[in-house]
């Protein structure tokens, strides 16, 4: 299927559908897809997003972590860069989100395994976007850990789903957080530059960049990759969004 936002593309008036639709039957037929497939229309909603991880266990949902998106989503496409926890939103406004996320896996009668959903906060409404039966995409798991021995969301899966006992699902006092790293331009990538420059920030523990030199790489909406992921913890939120900027800014990527 398509992923990382991939395809999805903000129309703002009936003038502007055609061509949208025309680019996503393009993007399907890249992808070896039918591009007579249905396409999905879907209201556009304001606010900021925030997003959740979740262990269903029986039909009751743990919530792993509450991620926000400092980043504004407005379109015309919807390229993700950041997600740090714990969310800033009010703790009521937090319950509220935690609410409608439980309500939405009860309808879609989910009660076993990882779920991720993605919600958006307009003023005192909260408006689920979706839901899926998995855990975060891409590397972003990797910015989680839990209990003592600091256990990753991957063991924590396998473990319910071998019928093991799940233990420690506190996440770590600390706040953490991922840059998924956007691509700036189209063409050949040539080259990395900055990498021990960006791992020398302080906060910054981690950086993993998944396009090697030599790879073809597009932009969204025909894109479906981000040149990397980059890793931060900090003693708050705050500290850990300025620790993601300051290090993904000294990354250089040379494309031709």
């Amino acid at each position: 299927g398509l992923s990382a936002s991939q395809g999805v593309i903000r129309v703002d008036s009936p003038s502007e559908a055609p061509a949208a639709a025309e680019r996503i039957r393009r993007i399907l037929i890249t992808e070896g897809r039918s591009p007579g497939e249905p396409i999905l229309v879907e209201r556009f909603v304001p606010g900021v997003e925030v997003a959740v991880e979740g262990l269903l266990l029986d039909g009751h949902l743990e919530v792993l972590a509450t991620f926000d998106k400092p980043d504004p989503l407005d379109g015309p496409f919807f390229e993700e860069t950041m997600l740090i926890t714990p969310s800033r939103l009010h703790p009521e406004m937090i319950e509220e989100v935690v609410r409608i996320t439980e309500r939405a896996t009860a309808a879609l009668e989910l009660s076993e395994g990882p779920i991720h959903a993605e919600l958006r906060v307009d003023g005192a409404r909260v408006i689920l976007l979706e839901v899926a039966a998995r855990s975060v995409g891409g590397l972003c798991g990797r910015s989680l850990r839990f209990g003592l021995l600091g256990t990753s969301l991957e063991n924590l899966i396998l473990r319910r789903s071998l019928g093991m006992p799940v233990t420690g699902l506190r996440r770590e006092r600390v706040a953490s957080g991922v840059m998924m790293l956007p691509i700036p331009a189209e063409g050949t990538l040539r080259s990395v530059g900055g990498k021990e420059a960006a791992l020398s920030v302080p906060g910054v523990t981690d950086l993993e960049i998944s396009i090697h030199p030599g790879e073809k790489i597009r932009k969204l909406p025909e894109g479906n990759r981000y040149l990397g992921f980059l890793f931060a913890k900090g003693d708050t939120p705050q500290a850990v969004e300025g620790s993601l900027r300051e290090g993904g800014a000294k990354l250089d990527f040379v494309i031709d």
